[in-house]
């Protein structure tokens, strides 16, 4: 019965890694190919149009703010201990909203941006799924994160990049 089991387990481990020298991979560069499409492009430049606006905006509020700090300090020595306080504490209540709105903003960005770039990351995995598809690929591996940072990655061979067929596919 020993010798069974042993039989049993030995052909498992042998049928596995066979299951497992079959899997074939790719790599790609998504940072690369999205530097190189035109609708990257135009997202970059409606983004940069909408930071240019609200970026107008937030300096039209911040020199009003600037101005009602300068103008509390000009007025501060006759203003009384009670009437101080209630201005500082109004000065701080609108740097707090002027922050706020800044946030706001910022965020508005993001998710615009997002919005624009989510169809594109869709075109870009469909091109890369018919490419796996044609190359007969089990997996396809990113060169780095989504931000751009470099992960650890090694590949034996510059002929598993499969960026160029996506990048052929996207164009």
């Amino acid at each position: 019965m020993k010798k069974l089991t042993a039989i049993v387990l030995f052909i498992s481990v042998f049928s596995i890694q066979d299951a497992f020298a079959q899997v074939k991979i790719g790599y790609t560069n998504p940072a690369r190919i999205l530097s190189q499409l035109p609708q990257v492009q135009e997202v970059d430049q409606q983004i940069q149009a909408l930071i240019e606006q609200r970026d107008q905006e937030l300096g039209e509020r911040a020199s009003q703010l600037q101005q009602e700090f300068a103008n509390y300090e000009q007025a501060m020595s006759a203003l009384s201990q009670q009437e101080r306080s209630s201005r500082e504490a109004e000065l701080m209540e609108k740097n707090q909203q002027f922050e706020q709105q800044r946030e706001g903003m910022m965020n508005e960005i993001r998710q615009k941006r997002s919005e624009l770039m989510a169809p594109i990351i869709e075109q870009m995995n469909t091109a890369m799924q018919e490419v796996a598809e044609e190359m007969g690929l089990d997996l396809i591996l990113n060169e780095g994160t989504s931000y751009g940072d470099s992960i650890i990655f090694f590949a034996e061979s510059e002929s598993l990049d499969v960026t160029d067929e996506i990048l052929a596919k996207l164009n």
